[in-house]
């Protein structure tokens, strides 16, 4: 009897002390509260105030760093792109939201903006400031730049029909011609249209440039080409057209249709996007 009474009251008193413990008494202060702090500096970041209700937890990235301690995996994919030895990671997010990040800069050899934006549908997708792709993914660029012209509505020519297959772009003759992504030239040569220079970009994408007025004479199957490599040259004429086939996954897809999914959000969006939060 003498036991059972002693174990009673040895149990009560670890109850009680538990519970009090529990109580938000002065003396047991905050603990179990997680801050925007706690959060950043248990996943080893240093964290700072900023305005309009946001935060700033912020890493420098340099080899002895692993990235596992990253706590999420947008932040541990972009750490990872790192080309300096050291480099400066920041995540924002809204000060009683650790984990709902508005913004991400990585400051390497460059800087890099990437935003967190909520598509009409509400699902969210991370876009660069720097390019204004969806991120990570490809990123075409359009195949003229300044030479580009509008195509009129009656415009004409032989064999419309195999627009069916391909794009059509317009220019101001003799104007260079660039590949709309980086990859390895898989096929040059002449048909019935013109020049052509045919590109494997990976990620299943291909492209076919064709009706070239001349081609670059420094390309040859198997060359690794970037985009600022010059493919070829519109014919030297007032105005001259040439042609695009993009496929994906072996299927054709049009310039327009490829384009608007690679850069999800128009630039004044994304402007827009910046005031709205003081950036």
């Amino acid at each position: 009897m003498l036991l059972s009474l002693a174990a009673f009251l040895a149990y009560w008193s670890g109850l009680a002390s538990k519970i009090a413990n529990a109580l938000p008494l002065p003396e047991n202060g905050e603990k179990g509260i997680e801050t925007w702090d706690s959060r950043c500096k248990q996943n080893g970041g240093t964290p700072f105030e900023l305005q309009h209700g946001l935060a700033q937890c912020s890493w420098v990235i340099e080899d002895s760093v692993p990235l596992t301690r990253l706590p999420n995996p947008f932040l541990r994919y972009v750490a990872s792109l790192r080309k300096g030895e050291k480099s400066k990671l920041h995540w924002v997010a809204p000060v009683d939201d650790f984990y709902n990040a508005v913004l991400v800069l990585h400051e390497d050899s460059l800087p890099n903006v990437y935003f967190r934006y909520m598509k009409e549908d509400s699902s969210y997708i991370w876009v660069s400031k720097n390019s204004g792709c969806k991120f990570p993914g490809v990123c075409p660029r359009i195949p003229l730049e300044w030479s580009a012209l509008p195509i009129d509505d009656g415009f004409d020519f032989e064999g419309q029909e195999s627009l069916l297959a391909m794009d059509v772009f317009m220019g101001i003759g003799e104007a260079p011609i660039y590949p709309v992504l980086s990859g390895r030239v898989i096929e040059v040569g002449r048909d019935s249209s013109g020049f052509f220079v045919e590109i494997d970009h990976g990620y299943n994408v291909t492209s076919r440039t064709s009706g070239m007025g001349a081609p670059s004479d420094s390309l040859s199957v198997g060359d690794r080409i970037e985009m600022s490599t010059v493919l070829g040259r519109l014919s030297p004429k007032d105005s001259a057209a040439f042609f695009l086939s993009v496929r994906l996954n072996g299927q054709f897809v049009r310039w327009t249709d490829f384009y608007a999914s690679t850069h999800p959000v128009l630039p004044d969006s994304i402007e827009s996007f910046e005031k709205s939060f003081g950036f």
